[in-house]
């Protein structure tokens, strides 16, 4: 196995690495305690008094940080040319043969470009003056890395990924029906409070605020009509808002199923042959692992199935 093939293995998830297993595990603990610990110290940075008494060693910790993440991050586009055909996102990727085409492929995914994103602010500081307001936002999105190392994250990411044309077409009705409330709510509420409502995009954040059933109350209709309309407009909210969630959600469920429906197929697969050896238990375990499914939701399918599978074999038997 080439140094580049034992690189990737090692900087992929411990679950997806398909050797060197164990290294693979104690990098990602190594790494996400850096992690955390990077965005401990951003957030303690904004407590007062905390600069100005720890500021040396909290800048240390940053430095080391990016340096950590920087090597991370180029060794991660150096061994991504060893990455084999099921590291890749679809089948078109799969005729991707050149390391370089693989190297340009993941450069392009999303968590190439958090890594990218968490480490180039601290380098730009170094030669150009930024807000630091800025620096600290950026910060933040380090904490996108720990999406590379939890299982529901990427089913998160995989759903809004299959429901993206749905979730485009939902977030545009609710942009419309925005756009409309405020017009509506400007032309009947502007003369009593011309402050409050002085033009349509003032009038946005009051209907983003009832839509959404939030409801600060910092901005409130005192007309009949007004009050009216935002009634309306609340009880209308609760069904368009209403809409993203029930996509994801349902998508998420259907995710997890088809996660079920794989590790069912898999154990049907090892009961074929009428025994169940240590080998399969390993089989079986490492594919729920791999699934992220549930360990005593695992247990009782098996359970389930091979109580089937006794039955079947009783009634050809028979």
């Amino acid at each position: 196995m080439s140094l580049q093939t034992t690189c990737y293995n090692i900087l992929a998830s411990y679950k997806d690495a398909q050797s060197h297993h164990k290294t693979s595990k104690y990098f990602d603990v190594i790494l996400v305690t850096v992690i955390v610990i990077n965005i401990a110290t951003m957030m303690l940075s904004t407590v007062p008094g905390t600069s100005s008494q720890w500021g040396t060693e909290l800048h240390i910790i940053e430095v080391i940080s990016v340096c950590l993440f920087t090597l991370e991050y180029l060794l991660r586009i150096w061994s991504s040319g060893a990455a084999p055909p099921s590291a890749l996102a679809s089948s078109k990727d799969v005729q991707l043969h050149t390391p370089w085409q693989k190297r340009w492929h993941y450069l392009k995914s999303p968590m190439a470009l958090i890594d990218l994103l968490a480490i180039l602010p601290f380098y730009l500081s170094m030669f150009i003056t930024l807000d630091l307001r800025i620096l600290r936002v950026f910060r933040v999105l380090r904490i996108l890395k720990l999406g590379r190392y939890s299982r529901s994250m990427q089913t998160l990411i995989t759903v809004i990924r299959n429901e993206s044309h749905a979730l485009i077409a939902a977030l545009s009705v609710l942009m419309l029906f925005t756009v409309i409330a405020a017009t509506c709510i400007y032309y009947i509420e502007h003369t009593a409070q011309p402050e409050a409502f002085s033009s349509i995009p003032a009038s946005l954040w009051w209907a983003v605020v009832t839509l959404t059933t939030v409801g600060y109350g910092d901005i409130v209709p005192i007309t009949p009509g007004g009050k009216i309309f935002g009634g309306l407009i609340t009880l209308l909210g609760i069904c368009f808002y209403a809409l993203p969630a029930g996509i994801l959600s349902s998508s998420f469920t259907a995710q997890m199923q088809l996660k079920r429906d794989r590790f069912k197929e898999t154990v049907r697969t090892v009961l074929e042959d009428g025994k169940f050896s240590d080998h399969d238990a390993n089989h079986l375990e490492r594919m729920r692992a791999l699934l992220d499914l549930d360990e005593e939701e695992a247990r009782l399918i098996i359970r389930l199935l091979q109580h089937h599978h006794k039955n079947d074999n009783r009634e050809k038997d028979n």
